[in-house]
């Protein structure tokens, strides 16, 4: 199975410094927002979990997992995608 992409969204603004922890994943934030998208490539299905329960470890309110194409920026999700055409 090929990686997936996917945006893993939470509530509050994490430390860059936790990108290794999560696998690579790149950090940005959403300061309007005051959230922090995760973004990547992801192994498979059993990775991802290990993702979300890194993120349960440290308390983090999960607001959005999405799995998304190539072609979305990592700062911008499908649905703000469509919004902005």
């Amino acid at each position: 199975m090929a990686e997936r992409k996917y945006i893993i969204r939470v509530k509050g603004l994490l430390d860059q410094c936790w990108s290794e922890w999560f696998d690579g994943l790149t950090i940005s934030h959403d300061v309007e927002r005051g959230e922090t998208l995760l973004a990547g490539p992801v192994a498979d299905e059993t990775a991802l979990y290990s993702l979300l329960m890194k993120a349960r470890n440290l308390c983090l309110t999960l607001i959005s997992v999405e799995m998304v194409e190539e072609s979305v920026p990592p700062h911008q999700s499908k649905e703000e995608d469509s919004n902005a055409k």
